[in-house]
């Protein structure tokens, strides 16, 4: 604890900091929604009102509305959020272990004295030694809010009793397939608005066809379960009297379990905003800046006061939460290898606020995209239209091209390669040499093939 105090003291003195007693640690709730859209809060736009305890939150906390996950697939995704390190210098590629000399926030807060927690998605921490939670909270309790809110009751109390700072991550499952049933009872809905398909608005990256919206109205269904269980969350958080020394970190995982978003690289399968809340915080606000999952581990360390372990890939954004600048804030990179099924559909992209430059290292392999996400009603709708729009768009999916450029603010949902289009070479050039500096930095197993991508032919 000696060491905690010593940090601590460090931060107040050098930074002035969240603390308001250099001797009392903070604690950390981290709270994941699975499979959650960015836009899907009012927060952040929405008028279908799913998310009113989200937004209240959001209210009193900073912003980042261009926020990227590193990986937009779960298993992985929690691996970078965790380690602070890309996928191929953590080792989870996709569904496997991090390497074991690679650091991780539950080591190290646990060995700074926190008392460690999560509920749900462990499973997808591997393996289990370098994740050593004092207590796990089962898979079972994510689509649950009243009995997830009890297991976190029981986490603060446990944290209490031993005289610890507590870093619990608390995962909520919603709104992850399968969605809540359109009949689905009182008990299953938990307090959940239900959502009809004429009530909702289908995402323009997807296709405004029946069965697709009725698949937006069970997913939107399932956003509101999950804004129930947030609200429980907070409200165990101020009921034990922890809001005021308490880090609040909010991220999904990754966007929608639909065409076009989860386990790619296209905008909405990698858009998750973070809202953080700190004690002592000074007038939180939207940031603009382009912020990566692998920094929320560096973020959080530095608002605690626990020194960092070397070789993180992220940086902190306690400077940008300060009204600091930081240098390449302009661009974020993002990664897909290996998915659910086990196969590779390797893919990179580089972004920024208008240009999408994306590299499918998987076009012209054995195997056409096939993910997880494409298992509902919406691509089996989009695949069974006759209308040549919607046909062009499935094979944009499903066959892609090796390199693809995107004027996002001309085309917001990606729909028109401009690779080609000579208007557009200094763009791919610009981009091109962000994502393979990236490359090349960080040991990236593609940097080759993506090199061959971009040979004259």
């Amino acid at each position: 604890m000696r060491l905690i105090g010593f940090w601590v003291a460090l931060v107040v003195l050098v930074w002035g900091g969240p603390l308001a007693a250099a001797d009392k640690p903070l604690n950390l709730l981290l709270v994941t929604a699975d499979d959650m859209n960015a836009d899907s809060g009012g927060w952040n736009g929405n008028a279908l009102g799913a998310t009113p305890n989200l937004d209240a939150f959001a209210m009193g906390a900073h912003r980042f509305v261009n926020s990227h996950v590193t990986v937009p697939i779960c298993q992985p995704c929690r691996s970078a959020l965790l380690t602070g390190r890309v996928p191929h210098r953590n080792g989870a590629l996709g569904f496997n272990p991090i390497r074991r000399d690679v650091p991780t926030l539950v080591e190290i807060l646990r060995e700074a004295g926190y008392y460690t927690a999560v509920i749900a998605k462990a499973v997808h921490m591997a393996p289990a030694e370098k994740f050593p939670w004092h207590a796990v909270g089962d898979q079972a309790l994510g689509k649950q809010p009243a009995k997830f809110a009890e297991k976190f009751r029981e986490m603060l109390a446990a944290a209490a009793k031993e005289k610890k700072p507590f870093f619990i991550n608390a995962n909520i499952c919603d709104p992850h397939r399968p969605f809540v049933p359109a009949k689905a009872g009182a008990d299953e809905l938990a307090g959940a608005k239900v959502y009809k398909p004429a009530e909702v608005t289908v995402p323009a990256f997807l296709e405004d066809l029946p069965r697709v919206r009725e698949e937006v109205a069970q997913y939107y269904t399932s956003v509101s379960r999950f804004d129930v269980a947030f609200g429980l969350v907070l409200k165990e958080l101020t009921a034990a009297g922890r809001d005021a020394d308490t880090v609040v970190v909010f991220m999904s995982d990754h966007g929608m379990s639909f065409p076009f978003s989860k386990a790619t690289v296209y905008y909405n399968g990698t858009w998750s905003p973070v809202l953080i809340r700190y004690p002592g915080q000074k007038d939180p606000k939207a940031h603009a800046e382009f912020v990566n999952s692998v920094d929320v581990m560096p973020s959080v360390l530095e608002l605690l006061g626990v020194k960092q372990p070397a070789g993180m890939d992220g940086r902190s954004w306690v400077p940008l939460l300060n009204g600091e600048a930081q240098a390449d804030r302009d661009f974020v990179v993002t990664h897909v290898n290996t998915v659910s099924s086990g196969k590779s559909f390797a893919q990179r992209c580089v972004r920024t606020k208008d240009r999408a430059l994306m590299f499918h290292a998987w076009v012209g392999g054995p195997d056409k995209f096939r993910v997880e996400a494409m298992s509902g009603l919406s691509f089996a709708a989009m695949n069974a239209s006759d209308d040549p729009k919607i046909q062009a768009r499935v094979k944009q999916l499903v066959e892609g091209e090796p390199l693809m450029l995107f004027d996002t603010a001309a085309d917001p949902t990606e729909r028109k390669n401009l690779v080609r289009d000579p208007k557009y070479a200094n763009d791919v050039a610009e981009l091109s040499k962000k994502l393979l500096a990236h490359m090349k930095r960080t040991g990236d197993p593609q940097t080759k093939a993506f090199e061959a991508a971009l040979a004259p032919k």
